[in-house]
């Protein structure tokens, strides 16, 4: 450990859930030297727009390559992919005679024209309303990198951390694809970068590498030091220096949640004294069935259907796009069921083009589908038309009247009737949910159930609206507290009401995949539980542990605890992991 310090915490954003304490290596941004930039006589024009066009040609080259190089595994899919796109955006047309341009019109050598064109493009890009394509602006950044190398025929050494002799986390302001691809990973524990978004290229690049990473962290880089050791607890988005000794001591020197438990020998979640609870898995790609597969879940409890909108780099994706996808999840999850969200964009997801004052409470999830019929439609019918191919639902976000389930209804006949008179198969009863993620779809869960299949509890945005506190912002984060006495004893109530009304019940928020949460799950009353993949073997393993007695016992605990909102005997009675 570092020397004696204060307790410092940094916060950030989530892009893949795990916990480590270790050594931090930072990578410093590449600088270049002014004077590779320079502005030239005419006669030396031919000589610049010759080296762009070897650099370009080799940056494809280099680039192909690497796509080659990648494994034919299902989850190297949206790799090759960004790849692929910045294979493209080389190729353009117009992007390159933007660079010739600016060789012969404004008297720039080729290093200099690179450098302002993607300048330019990078500003207007981070200079946009949508995060999507806000975030989109690493691949300008990672391209200006290779041709820029290319340029001056020099390398970027990649597998620095090969020779580490201990797991590391790795900190920079920013990482590019491409480093992240090619870079050694072995000893890489962890990720934190200042820059960064949910849906931006680190989110998808940590997934796929199941790393815990932090993004948008905003200060840490320049605040922390090279080799010191720090706490990242990417379950809650938060650094923590100088963590307490019961911290280190709980977690140890690596991750309880390191990739290997991903291949843990399967077994089903059943309690000490015979419960069996249902463990099914969020989906965030449709290219991750084999990961779910692996880790013998029971089924889809969640597939965010946004997700696919990063897959394909566009807005809109076309009704056959969607097809396809949902036809993969059901073919490879087939018998187990699988719950189809659908589109669940504004707030913080992907924004919807239109300014609002307050996005968390506008046109967001269901409302702006309903808004969109024809685009809502479009869905729908893709759904169907995929539920021939194996066991799907269609599950609604952000409901909060009965209104909107009676809306959605009436397309999805509609679907169903255009269906039939095109002779397509579907599942003429497929199952229709909602989330239970808003207050009043807590209180009128009782009439939502006269219209609904299942129920499955969103437990990120129904602790933020409960709380009337913005998770993001980190003035009052601290009020975004999932122990607080309301939050625990509207969980308990959805289980009571969702029993007496005999409808199936989920819980898919990121409190199903919290550790510390499990048991109290149990002892709530949940036998199903919707949770992130990395989290299966040490979920199952805790349950495989304890009686519901044991349950009952700690939520009882907990919930005397909460009422005096004494959280700190609550962290207390967690760490001790629970009972001894």
């Amino acid at each position: 450990m570092n020397g004696v310090g204060k307790r410092t915490t940094y916060m950030g954003i989530v892009a893949f859930p795990g916990r480590f304490y270790g050594r931090c290596v930072k990578v410093g941004t590449k600088r270049r030297h002014l004077a590779h930039g320079a502005y030239i006589h005419e006669s030396q024009k031919p000589e610049e727009l010759k080296k762009l066009s070897n650099a370009l040609d080799s940056s494809k080259i280099e680039l192909k390559s690497i796509i080659s190089s990648l494994k034919t595994r299902e989850q190297d899919r949206e790799l090759k992919e960004i790849l692929e796109t910045q294979v493209t955006i080389t190729e353009d047309p117009g992007l390159q005679d933007s660079f010739r341009n600016r060789i012969k019109e404004y008297n720039e050598n080729a290093f200099l024209a690179v450098q302002n064109t993607i300048n330019e493009l990078t500003d207007k890009f981070t200079r946009m309303d949508n995060p999507f394509f806000r975030e989109r602006s690493d691949h300008f950044q990672d391209i200006s990198n290779r041709i820029l190398e290319n340029l001056l025929d020099k390398k970027e050494e990649v597998s620095f951390l090969a020779d580490q002799s201990e797991d590391v986390i790795l900190v920079a302001r920013q990482l590019t694809p491409s480093q992240m691809i090619l870079m050694d990973k072995s000893k890489i524990r962890g990720i934190a970068t200042d820059l960064g978004g949910k849906t931006g290229h680190m989110a998808i690049l940590a997934r796929n590498y199941g790393i815990p990473t932090i993004v948008g962290l905003k200060e840490f880089y320049r605040n922390i030091n090279d080799f010191e050791y720090v706490f990242l607890d990417a379950d809650t988005g938060q650094i923590v220096r100088n963590p307490t000794i019961e911290e280190v001591k709980y977690y140890g020197a690596s991750s309880p949640l390191s990739f290997e438990t991903k291949v843990i020998k399967p077994k089903k979640a059943v309690t000490k004294d015979g419960i069996k609870i249902r463990l099914k898995c969020n989906l965030e790609s449709d290219t991750d069935c084999d990961l779910a597969k692996k880790a013998d879940v029971d089924g889809v409890g969640l597939f965010r259907s946004e997700s696919l909108f990063l897959k394909y780099q566009d807005k809109n994706v076309s009704g056959e796009e969607q097809f396809l996808a949902y036809k993969r999840i059901a073919e490879g999850m087939d018998p187990n069921p699988v719950y189809i969200r659908t589109f669940d964009i504004g707030a913080d997801k992907f924004s919807t083009g239109e300014f609002e004052e307050n996005p968390f409470l506008g046109n967001r999830g269901i409302r702006y589908s309903l808004q969109n019929p024809e685009w809502f439609k479009e869905q729908l019918i893709a759904i169907l038309r995929a539920s021939a191919y194996g066991n799907l639902s269609i599950l609604l976000p952000m409901v909060t009247s009965l209104g909107e389930i009676k809306k959605t209804k009436e397309i999805l006949e509609e679907c169903k009737r255009e269906l039939t008179v095109s002779k397509e198969k579907f599942n003429k009863k497929i199952k229709l949910g909602v989330m239970v993620e808003t207050p009043s779809a807590v209180s009128s869960m009782d009439v939502l159930a006269r219209e609904v299949d299942f129920f499955s509890v969103g437990t990120n945005d129904l602790l933020q609206y409960l709380m009337a506190v913005d998770r993001n912002n980190i003035t009052v984060s601290s009020l975004y507290n999932p122990f607080h006495i309301s939050f625990l004893r509207t969980l308990v109530q959805i289980v009571e009401t969702a029993w007496k009304y005999e409808r199936p019940l989920s819980i898919c928020g990121e409190i199903a995949s919290d550790t510390n949460f499990t048991i109290l799950l149990l002892g709530m009353g949940f036998r199903e539980l919707s949770i992130s993949i990395p989290f299966v073997g040490p979920i199952r393993k805790i349950l495989g542990s304890v009686s519901l007695k044991q349950a009952n016992f700690l939520l009882k605990k907990i919930l005397e605890l909460s009422e005096n909102e004494d959280y700190e005997a609550i962290e207390a009675f967690l760490f001790s992991k629970h009972l001894e």
